[in-house]
Order: C-alpha cells, then sequence, then structure tokens
C-alpha cells in the first residue's frame, strides 16, 4: 500500500468512476484500475462493486475509505506542517518618505497576496528592486502601479490649537510650522504659501517624526492620511484642504510598483 495508491482509491470512490477518476488524477484509467486491484489483492477486500454506470463503495470499501480519507488528509498536514518549499525571491524596496504605519500596512497586503514568494524587504535599497512600496507620484520609470490605498492631504495641528471656519490656510502661519523635506508635495504648498518657509519651527524628513511632533504640540504641518488618522492620534485635530488647494494635490495614491516584466503575474495575485 502506498499514498498514491490511496489517492487514486479515494478519487474512483468519490467520483463514482474508474474514467472519472483518471481524468481528475491526469493519470490513464489502467493506473486507476491497478491501484484498486493491487489494494483489494493486498487487504482480501471487494472494495467496489461494478456496473455499467460505474463503481460504488461496497460496506467494506466504504469502511475502507473512511480510514484512507483520513490518512490522506493527516498526511497533506505533515507536508504543510514539515516540508521545506523552495519560494522564489522578490526584493522589496520601501520608499524612504512612506510612514511606518503606512508601510506596514503596504507590506501586509502584499505579503498576504504574494504567499507564493520569499519577499526580501528593505528600505531604499541599494539597487532597483523587484517591487517598490510607495506613492504613485514616485514611481519609477520601468515599474507599473497598483493602487492599494488612498489618502487625504489635511492640515494637522495639535487638539486645541483654534482655527476659524471656513478655513483659510494662509491660518497656518499663525503657528510654528513643521516643514517636512519628505513631502512630495512640498514645493507645491511653499509656492501657494511661501511664508510658511519663514515660519518653519523645524525640519524633518520623515512622516513619523512630523506626526509625533504635532502630537506633542510643537507645531502645524501638512500631511497626507489615512481615514483613521483620528484613531491613530487622537492628541490631534485634522482640517479638511478642500477649496484651498487645487484637487490633484489633495488626494495620493500609495500601493505597489513593479516591474514591467512582472506585471501579469503581479496583477494576477492582486485580482
Amino acid at each position: 500500500m502506498d499514498l498514491r495508491s490511496l489517492r487514486y482509491f479515494c478519487a474512483a470512490a468519490e467520483a463514482g468512476s474508474l474514467t472519472a477518476a483518471a481524468e481528475r488524477c491526469h493519470v490513464a484509467q489502467p493506473s486507476i484500475s491497478n491501484a484498486v486491484a493491487q489494494l483489494e489483492q493486498e487487504f482480501s477486500l471487494r472494495l467496489f462493486s461494478r456496473s455499467k454506470k460505474g463503481v460504488t463503495l461496497t460496506p467494506e470499501g466504504e469502511a475502507f475509505y473512511q480510514e484512507a480519507a483520513r490518512l490522506l488528509g493527516n498526511a497533506g498536514e505533515m507536508v504543510q506542517r514539515f516540508k521545506r518549499i523552495e519560494r522564489p525571491t522578490l526584493s522589496v524596496g520601501i520608499n524612504a518618505s512612506l510612514a511606518s504605519r503606512d508601510s506596514g500596512y503596504l507590506l501586509q497586503l502584499t505579503a498576504g497576496r504574494l504567499e507564493d514568494y520569499r519577499l526580501q524587504v528593505r528600505a531604499q535599497p541599494a539597487q532597483a528592486p523587484d517591487l517598490w512600496l510607495l506613492s504613485e507620484r514616485q514611481v519609477p520609470e520601468g515599474y507599473h502601479f497598483v493602487a492599494l490605498l488612498e489618502q487625504e492631504y489635511r492640515l494637522l495641528l495639535p487638539r486645541g490649537w483654534s482655527l476659524s471656519q471656513p478655513l483659510a490656510l494662509e491660518q497656518a502661519t499663525h503657528y510654528p510650522w513643521i516643514d517636512r523635506l519628505d513631502c512630495e508635495l512640498r514645493n507645491a504648498f511653499l509656492e501657494r504659501l511661501p511664508e510658511l518657509a519663514d515660519r518653519a519651527s523645524v525640519q524633518v524628513d520623515t512622516e513619523d517624526l512630523a506626526l509625533s511632533l504635532v502630537q506633542h504640540r510643537q507645531g502645524a504641518t501638512v500631511m497626507a492620511v489615512s481615514d483613521d488618522i483620528d484613531l491613530l492620534a487622537p492628541t490631534i485635530d485634522s482640517h479638511s484642504l478642500r477649496g484651498l488647494v487645487p484637487e490633484p494635490l489633495r488626494h495620493r495614491q500609495l500601493g505597489l510598483a513593479c516591474r514591467v516584466e512582472l506585471k501579469d503575474s503581479i496583477l494576477t495575485a492582486f485580482g
């Protein structure tokens, strides 16, 4: 008895036909017939009743099937638990300007869809990776972008710092400004309000640090955030920039950029 013979027998039992079992197992019908005959001979059992319509299990065959199915199930669990499967490696680069909470979320989505690959993740890798986690505006030439998360640029202030309504962006210049050097739209905002550069109390090069400074009441800033910002930072007030900046500047798409030659397989994985 071997596992292959048991698989062929179970396929015949479930399909009710040796021909259908052969198609399911991608083998010739004699392979199924021989496996069943060997099991019947080895255990001195009559496993099937045969007719022109196909095969049906005998009472002994039904009991044998239950044990065989259980044994095959256990064997499959052992393979999943102990067999080392060599998976191809994909290198993943994380753009340095991406906040850790965003890169963590995007990496979680990517790993979940690319379970057949081993991901080698580096922040700002020295060599061009197979995949990038970044903003759509930062996609390098030769890569195809897959959007995974939309964010909205909002004005962030420590909770309790007052602003009159309707909001005027110039009001932000009344407070110390946190100048984010990593912001992909920094120049666009400075063109809109050049005085912000003069009001900068501190310059930082990561979203994480800027968010922490706002939480510690060191100033205000503009940042692209997800709709869970109130839960992530309960000590921060966020204000919409609708009508204050051009609409193309008010949103950004975060996602995965893959080498063009990987496009088909990546798009298949992400549905």
